[in-house]
């Protein structure tokens, strides 16, 4: 039987990564994928934010529509950075089921 596709999938709302010092994870158990699609020309830097909020690196997603499958719990926030400068471009927080961050 072929896994079913959401017809609507959940859209993860970036967050301003002024936020950052204040973001950290907390345990969970329910476990999510987010789906990282990168629609800059750039390539991102992707970093989970730990228990203490500090940056855990987790690969790059290519620009121009590259896109990155990343297994996470429901309260493991994710932090997107520049590939070249390392600025902080946005902090998104997994949704209640597999959910996408569209990267613009």
């Amino acid at each position: 039987m072929d896994a079913m596709i959401d017809p609507q999938p959940y859209l993860l709302q970036a967050v301003h990564p002024d936020n950052e010092p204040a973001t950290k994870t907390v345990a969970s158990t329910k476990a999510v994928k987010v789906y990282f699609i990168n629609n800059r020309t750039a390539p991102v830097h992707i970093y989970w934010l730990d228990t203490n909020g500090k940056r855990v690196s987790y690969g790059t997603v290519a620009g121009n529509g590259g896109t990155k499958e990343q297994g996470t719990y429901l309260t493991n926030p994710w932090i997107v950075t520049d590939e070249g400068t390392g600025k902080a471009l946005a902090i998104y927080h997994p949704g209640p089921r597999d959910g996408r961050a569209i990267l613009l």
